[in-house]
């Protein structure tokens, strides 16, 4: 299938148009917040959002959370495209850093980068995304952004990724860590022609990513293994 879309990528147009429509479509959605906190030392918020992890819901987290003083987001991953390219173009008083495994996403990225952006945005090849973090993160970031990333990982590699995190968090209470990614609901969780658009999503990612998506009770479980000391609060929305 990917070979042929290579050959007639003219093909891909209406596909490209229509899911570009659908993701800037305000479809029912749900937020989960989950602020993490271990002994009062440090605390993050992981948020998953259902059907679309759309760009809006993360900008309207930094609007719920404005900066206390450090200003600086590292986005990790980027394989499905960078939130943080059209955060700096609304949120001009923060600094980006990509960090991604994969120099082609890096160049694809940078590509989308205005000229009022460019000085704010740093993509930076690693050639892990489980190696250790730069020392300096402990006094510069802000929110470490993983968007779209996890839906078809296996939750171990989830759980190291994120464990990587931990010594980042632990040194800084006031650094946070944002996940924008796919819910499934529960059967009934959403009337039938809503449902059915989740139950279509879950069966096209089987068949064609051979992955199931996770409901909100697996990504609970997946953040609580993160760390056992870890207690894990919910709210909806």
């Amino acid at each position: 299938m990917y070979e042929w879309h290579a050959r007639y990528s003219e093909k891909g147009d209406r596909f490209r148009r229509a899911m570009r429509g659908v993701s800037k479509c305000k479809l029912p959605s749900e937020i989960l917040q989950v602020p993490i906190r271990r002994r009062d030392s440090f605390a993050y918020m992981l948020t998953a959002i259902a059907l679309d992890p759309a760009d809006n819901l993360i900008h309207a987290w930094f609007q719920r959370n404005p900066p206390p003083g450090r200003t600086k987001v590292v986005e990790i991953g980027g394989r499905y495209g960078f939130a943080s390219v059209s955060l700096a173009e609304k949120k001009a008083r923060l600094s980006f850093e990509i960090r991604c495994d994969s120099q082609d996403f890096l160049r694809s990225g940078g590509a989308q980068v205005g000229p009022e952006s460019n000085a704010r945005i740093a993509f930076n090849y690693v050639p892990s995304l489980f190696g250790p973090l730069p020392p300096e993160d402990s006094d510069t970031v802000l929110v470490y952004l993983i968007r779209n990333l996890f839906w078809n990982w296996a939750d171990e590699d989830a759980v190291r990724l994120l464990q990587t995190l931990l010594p980042t968090l632990r040194a800084s209470p006031a650094t946070r860590i944002l996940v924008a990614d796919g819910v499934s609901p529960t059967a009934k969780e959403f009337p039938p022609h809503v449902e059915i658009a989740y139950r279509r999503r879950d069966v096209t990612t089987m068949t064609m990513h051979n992955v199931k998506q996770r409901t909100q009770a697996e990504w609970l479980a997946l953040f609580t293994h993160v760390d056992p000391a870890l207690t894990v609060k919910t709210s909806l929305s």
